[in-house]
């Protein structure tokens, strides 16, 4: 999209979010416009949890934006407990033919027949991908989660080429005797950004599968696919404008670094998101890709930002560890704790590692300590093994 129609698209959707009090009473003023990309960086961000706190705060549980445009109300998990997400009949359009044109990159054709697992209940996901494949003409079977013999047996009998759903889930199916499918349209878990986990998806449904990995949130419908090349997740232009954002400073960062999800939706009425922060973590760069579609979230969803902390100057993110703990058998599994702690007043914070488990060998401590100083660049002060099983949060301080 050039540059001067997404500003007139972002000038838009300004436009309608200061008819929502939570807006101007955010920003401070009763309406915002601007002429530069620099200037809609300066816009205040929405925190994740703002609308769950207005649904409480405002006519409960309706909150500030049900109004009469609303056609469809969805529920999404909070920290309040489920919240609505409200769309309008022409919201809704918008999203089917722009899901419809993220599937047929993907390869979605109308002689396929599809099978989707996901939520048929209070949250969106299943019936965003139904109105999509409908829209494009594709056959959808709406099957919903949980029901291995039964989804079983329908692929088998409709002799289903499209599997959407949990990849966890696709690969249960395959174990259960599914037959061989041509895609899986992947959502609800992380694919690409757990090491050898798409590999591992690949190796139960075969050689040939596509697996194309999705990303969305109940609140701003998709956001970025993959294509039918695999070649990473491709931004939604058009439907979605995306930064990427430092979760401290909410500066921009680099072209390929970390940093958080902020979405602005550029056509939506009921509910407009502008600078959301979705508390997701990815990088977002320019890869070249067969459908020509360049602008890509790279490595796919990382993490989430409140389990990102600066340790000694660095930026270490909890997933990382995770996928540190996987490489090595004898860490593999175990659940953990990060510890931040300031040994004394004048000295440096202490970097522990805490472990589920006996205590490592001297071999496995020194292996685990080299791959931290090569994938994160900082070394734990501390290993030990005082984590129970079931310790939450992953981060201490």
């Amino acid at each position: 999209m050039h540059e001067s129609t997404l500003l007139e698209h972002l000038n838009r959707q300004l436009h309608r979010a200061s008819a929502y009090p939570l807006y101007r009473t955010l920003w401070g003023r009763d309406h915002l416009s601007i002429g530069t990309l620099a200037e809609f960086a300066q816009v205040p961000t929405v925190p994740r949890g703002t609308f769950a706190k207005d649904t409480l705060e405002t006519d409960p549980p309706r909150g500030s934006f049900f109004n009469r445009d609303v056609a469809r109300v969805n529920l999404t998990p909070s920290a309040e407990g489920l919240r609505p997400v409200y769309f309008s009949r022409n919201d809704l359009a918008v999203m089917r033919r722009a899901n419809a044109e993220l599937l047929c990159r993907a390869g979605v054709t109308e002689d396929d027949v599809a099978i989707t697992t996901l939520s048929y209940s209070l949250l969106p996901g299943g019936l965003m991908l139904q109105d999509a494949f409908e829209e494009l003409g594709a056959k959808i079977i709406p099957v919903g989660p949980g029901d291995t013999e039964r989804t079983v047996e329908l692929m088998k009998r409709w002799q289903v080429t499209v599997l959407c759903g949990n990849p966890s889930f696709a690969v249960k199916l395959a174990q259960a005797g599914a037959p061989p499918i041509r895609l899986l349209l992947a959502g609800g878990e992380p694919l690409s950004a757990l090491p050898g986990y798409k590999d591992a998806v690949r190796s139960a449904l075969g050689p040939d599968v596509i697996l194309i990995e999705s990303y969305g949130m109940a609140e701003t419908g998709p956001m970025a696919r993959e294509c039918r090349h695999q070649a990473g997740l491709h931004i939604a232009k058009g439907f979605v404008h995306l930064e990427i954002l430092d979760p401290d400073s909410e500066h921009a960062v680099p072209e390929g670094e970390v940093g958080e999800i902020v979405v602005t939706q550029l056509n939506k009425e009921v509910m407009p998101l502008v600078r959301y922060r979705t508390g997701d973590l990815s990088a977002m760069g320019h890869v070249p890709c067969a459908c020509g579609r360049t602008l890509t979230l790279l490595g796919g969803i990382r993490g989430r930002a409140d389990q990102m902390r600066k340790v000694k100057g660095v930026k270490v993110y909890a997933d990382q560890v995770r996928a540190i703990l996987e490489r090595l058998p004898a860490t593999k599994g175990r659940a953990f704790r990060l510890q931040l702690k300031p040994a004394s007043v004048d000295m440096p914070t202490v970097f522990t590692l805490m472990l589920e488990g006996p205590p490592l060998a001297g071999p496995d401590v020194e292996l685990l300590r080299g791959l931290f100083r090569q994938e994160i660049l900082v070394v734990p002060d501390h290993i030990s093994t005082s984590c129970a099983p079931s310790t939450e949060p992953v981060w201490m301080t």
